[in-house]
């Protein structure tokens, strides 16, 4: 068991400490995204984002400004001094934070706060248990690195990158099932994937925040084409306006509302988004006949 951690999620990477009582470990599809290389062990080991995690005896929210509450009642997140910081609760484990995150203003420092009451019987931990690890990254992107949308990302066999978008209902993970075992295919993702630029190319990254298909996949495909999804009783594409895409994509991403200067960057992120690739809509019937129709076309 670990007291260094490091992830590399869509090409940031992020290195994770903790005190020597506290060992870590990545869980479920983060295991895919941990770097090979031991942090210690390097050094020219420049993470993007540095983590520090300890245990708490208590896990209070703090005396700060709340800036945003989902309304769900699992976390909070308020302004502290020139940082924010995150508070999650669960019903299961009592009326008292079970955990709380604290980062700087651009989210490239932080420290997690672990109550010891409820994790101290349950080593190793995963300090960056969902959601608070996406959390991180969609704050991390919205500081001009870029978007994390809803959708599944298919790499064809050339290596060209197509990605299925569409919210909860629209068909992303029984696109990405259909896709499953064509030759030369690889499914970076059924539900949630990354788009960054680099130079005049977009590029669509793989995340570990799979849907019901438990698709997750480290790797990333220069985007060629994105498909508006949408269930058909026969397999159609539409032309999408670029107003209409743009609309479309930030509607499947995620975006720090609280964050002005974040909504303005992704705003402006997608539209590069849309003018670099092929935007459609595509009404789909659910069986391989949509892979042969968007093959042939």
């Amino acid at each position: 068991m670990s007291q260094e951690l490091a992830l590399d999620i869509a090409g940031i990477t992020i290195a994770l400490g903790s005190d020597a009582d506290l060992p870590i470990e990545a869980e479920g599809a983060a295991r895919k995204f941990v770097c090979t290389d031991r942090p210690q062990d390097r050094s020219d080991f420049r993470p993007e984002v540095r983590i520090r995690t300890r245990w708490g005896e208590t896990v209070e929210p703090p005396a700060a400004d709340l800036l945003f509450d989902p309304g769900k009642g699992l976390w909070r997140l308020y302004r502290l001094g020139h940082g924010h910081r995150f508070v999650f609760t669960a019903p299961l484990l009592g009326p008292l934070p079970y955990q709380a995150a604290s980062f700087n203003e651009d989210f490239s420092e932080g420290e997690v706060e672990i109550r010891r009451e409820v994790f101290g019987h349950r080593v190793p931990v995963y300090p960056l248990q969902y959601p608070l690890d996406e959390l991180l990254m969609v704050h991390l992107l919205s500081h001009g690195r870029g978007v994390e949308v809803h959708g599944s990302g298919i790499v064809s066999p050339d290596g060209s990158g197509t990605l299925f978008a569409g919210q909860s209902g629209a068909g992303k993970t029984t696109m990405a099932k259909l896709w499953f075992g064509q030759p030369g295919v690889t499914i970076l993702s059924d539900e949630r994937v990354v788009l960054r630029q680099e130079g005049d190319d977009i590029w669509m990254y793989g995340t570990p925040w799979h849907g019901d298909g438990r698709i997750a996949n480290q790797g990333r495909a220069r985007l060629r084409r994105i498909f508006f999804l949408r269930h058909a009783e026969r397999n159609r594409i539409a032309p999408v306006s670029s107003t209409e895409s743009i609309a479309r994509l930030f509607a499947c991403g995620f975006a720090p509302f609280h964050h002005r200067a974040g909504l303005d960057y992704t705003l402006q992120f997608l539209e590069q988004v849309v003018n670099r690739c092929t935007c459609s809509e595509l009404g789909f019937r659910p069986d391989h006949s949509a892979v042969a129709f968007v093959r042939d076309n």
